[in-house]
Order: C-alpha cells, then sequence, then structure tokens
C-alpha cells in the first residue's frame, strides 16, 4: 500500500470522521442502563461480537470491496444490481429495525463524504441506485467499495473497519460505564487478535458462506433502546 493509500484508510477509520458514529450506541445503552454489561465483562462482550456480528459484517465488506476495482465497475449495470443486493442482504441479517436504520444512516454517510472528497472514483452510480431503488446503503458495505473504489487493499479495508467498530463500542461504553481512558486502551490492545481472527473468518473461497451471527443480547438491546426513560445516543 502507498503512503497515500495509507493515509486514506486511516482517514476513512478515523473516529472523528463527521458521518455521526458517535451518536449511535448500537444497544449498548440499553444493556449498560439494565445492568447486563460492566466494565469486567466489556472484553468478553467485544471478543464475542467479533466472532459473530463483527465476522459478518468483515464478510459483507469484503464482498463490497470486490465489487469497487474501477471506475468501469462501479458503473457497470452488473455491479450495481450486485451493489444493491448487498445492501439488501445485509439489511435482512440485522434483526432490529434501530440497528439497522444506524447502519444505513452512517452508510448513507460515508459514501456521500467519500464521493465529496474523491468525485472520480465511481461511486456516484451506486448511491443514486440505492436512492433510485430505497435501498438502505449499510455501513460496512459502504466501507467495502470505498476501499476498493481508492484501491485499498480489502484485508486492509477489513481490518480498518473492524478496528474502528471497535473503537466506536468503547467510546461509547466510556460514557455509559465507569470506563477510564487507560482501560478502555487496555481492551483496545488486548483485542487486536480477535480482530484479525475476524478479518481472517471472513476471507472465504465463495459467496456462498455465511458466517454464524447471533447477537440476540445486542439486538434486544437495539430493540428496547427507543423505551429508555432518558437516553444519551440515537440507538
Amino acid at each position: 500500500m502507498s503512503h497515500v493509500r495509507l493515509l486514506q484508510l486511516l482517514h476513512l477509520a478515523d473516529s472523528a470522521l463527521p458521518i455521526g458514529a458517535t451518536a449511535h450506541s448500537f444497544g449498548l445503552e440499553t444493556l449498560a442502563e439494565n445492568g447486563e454489561l460492566s466494565p469486567e465483562q466489556l472484553i468478553h462482550f467485544v471478543r464475542g461480537y467479533l466472532e459473530e456480528g463483527g465476522s459478518l459484517e468483515a464478510l459483507y465488506c469484503r464482498r463490497a470491496r470486490r465489487l469497487l476495482t474501477s471506475a468501469e465497475c462501479a458503473s457497470s449495470t452488473v455491479s450495481r444490481d450486485a451493489w444493491l443486493a448487498l445492501n439488501r442482504q445485509l439489511s435482512a441479517r440485522k434483526t432490529a429495525r434501530e440497528s439497522r436504520a444506524a447502519s444505513s444512516t452512517l452508510g448513507t454517510r460515508l459514501l456521500r463524504l467519500v464521493i465529496d472528497l474523491e468525485p472520480e472514483v465511481g461511486l456516484l452510480p451506486l448511491l443514486q441506485a440505492s436512492e433510485q431503488t430505497g435501498t438502505e446503503v449499510h455501513y460496512a458495505v459502504a466501507f467495502g467499495a470505498a476501499g476498493g473504489a481508492l484501491q485499498l487493499q480489502a484485508y486492509d479495508t477489513v481490518l480498518a473497519l473492524l478496528r474502528q467498530t471497535v473503537a466506536g463500542m468503547l467510546a461509547a461504553c466510556q460514557k455509559l460505564l465507569p470506563l477510564g481512558q487507560s482501560w478502555a486502551g487496555r481492551i483496545q490492545w488486548q483485542i487486536q487478535e480477535a480482530i484479525v481472527a475476524a478479518a481472517t473468518k471472513s476471507e472465504t473461497p465463495g459467496d456462498d458462506h455465511e458466517p454464524d451471527a447471533f447477537s440476540m443480547l445486542l439486538e434486544v438491546g437495539s430493540m428496547r433502546h427507543p423505551y429508555l426513560p432518558v437516553r444519551l445516543f440515537i440507538s
């Protein structure tokens, strides 16, 4: 990877990226409020998420990355159809409406941001196809598409997605739990092997394989989130 590409990847995976990721907890707020998540449990919780939900997101990120290898590929009818299919499949895998809506909001904003930054990479037809058909654009799929359009390596793109996801979860938990920066940083450091394992799990020989993803506690937390009396996060 060139130095410029590396910097672009780091930019996309920056928690300060202006797409609104800090406004979402994806159900973590409910779990913290109900006493179902504590700082002592957090590293095990994140590791379990990476084994299932994280691996699923990584797979769809990788599939989207394969679609976008050039502007010509991005603008083809086949690529647009495959792009819509990927997003629809991931929508079907997200049980909780709240998490599904949050993923779609962030995905659309990420795609628009990359189009604004790099209008020549061929992502605009995909955004237009999604808008014309009313198809949700999910964050993992948009991240993979951006990685492909910018010619970033697939494995690096997936690693960046997973690392950013974990960083977002820990940042949310710092607002919800008695979790200091040092503790959160230690968890981020210790979870690196689990991130690599989830990224590796997404390297499958064919598209027929779907990783197991059963995150019932997190999904139920997302569904119950709108009913909390006081909320810090949108989801």
